[in-house]
């Protein structure tokens, strides 16, 4: 679908704008990743496992720089959900994503007292749609590596 393209773009460049490191700016490289999650599904798919290894294992150097032990920047882990069903259970759906996120990570050595957990549940989609319309690019988290 090409909307969906456009709107993970449109959304990697939000990301990389709010970001408060100039040197990941400069860089070009990324400093975040995203992974997608299946409708009603707080559980991280092999896919998704193997998108935040690479970050953690394979890391670009501003995602590298962010993690170093001395480092004081912040990882953000954001929770997002669709927008079918009630507004309170789409906050919580992204809290459990993005926790279930940052359990994944701290298990990979990222230091939790680092990480700022949050949902903004439906209010921040990649790709907009009619309410109750399921939408797999909005049902994701977006995790920025010193924000």
């Amino acid at each position: 679908m090409p909307g969906a393209g456009w709107g993970i773009a449109i959304a990697a460049l939000a990301l990389l704008a709010a970001c408060e490191q100039e040197q990941a700016l400069q860089s070009g490289d990324p400093n975040y990743t995203m992974v997608f999650f299946a409708t009603d599904s707080v559980t991280l798919n092999k896919r998704a496992q193997d998108t935040l290894s690479a970050a953690v294992k394979e890391p670009t150097p501003p995602v590298r720089a962010a993690l170093q032990p001395q480092s004081k920047a912040k990882i953000c882990v954001t929770g997002h959900s669709d927008n079918v069903g009630a507004d309170s259970v789409k906050m919580e759906v992204g809290q459990r994503r993005a926790d279930a996120v940052a359990k994944y990570l701290v298990g990979l050595g990222v230091a939790q007292q680092r990480m700022v957990i949050t949902s903004v549940g439906s209010s921040k989609p990649l790709v907009v749609t009619p309410p109750g319309t399921p939408e797999i690019s909005n049902r994701r988290v977006e995790v920025v590596f010193g924000c």
